[in-house]
């Protein structure tokens, strides 16, 4: 028997959050109903439930024409959630997750300041990665564009 995927969850979450413009919620929409189709190829997931509820999710694939490089697509964590510790667990299940396939590998994250501040307030850094690329104000004034690396 098949299980059925319901994205609304994901997208719920997301639209709780408040923090991803009409095109970006389009993106996540195509992106979630790609990985429903056919699951690992391209789109992963990995997710976080809390019971039932669903407390936090992350999208992420393998970067093309590499062999030990991922990029994270998206990475939220619900409302609720954010004072937790459900972010640094989403992360070490994501690194779990790809490091069943490798001995190393590489994550890497293109976010923005209003998107890492959803997760909680320098993430990125203060998990390991390596920040590679800084744009001042990119999206917006005090929205700031970011690319981050990490060697796992």
């Amino acid at each position: 028997m098949t299980k059925i995927i319901d994205i609304s969850e994901y997208e719920y979450l997301v639209l709780g959050l408040q923090i991803l413009k009409d095109i970006e919620l389009d993106i996540l929409h195509e992106t979630l109903l790609v990985w429903k189709q056919n699951p690992g190829n391209p789109y992963m997931l990995t997710e976080i439930r809390d019971g039932k509820q669903l407390a936090a999710f992350c999208i992420y694939y393998q970067s093309p024409n590499t062999e030990y490089s991922y990029d994270i697509h998206t990475f939220c964590i619900g409302v609720n959630y954010k004072h937790t510790q459900v972010a640094d667990i989403l992360l070490k299940q994501l690194e779990d997750e790809i490091l069943k396939k490798h001995n190393h590998a590489v994550i890497r994250v293109e976010t923005s300041q209003i998107k890492e501040n959803a997760i909680r307030e320098d993430f990125f850094i203060l998990s390991g990665f390596q920040q590679i690329g800084h744009i001042p104000s990119y999206y917006d004034f005090g929205n700031d564009y970011f690319i981050y690396s990490k060697s796992i």
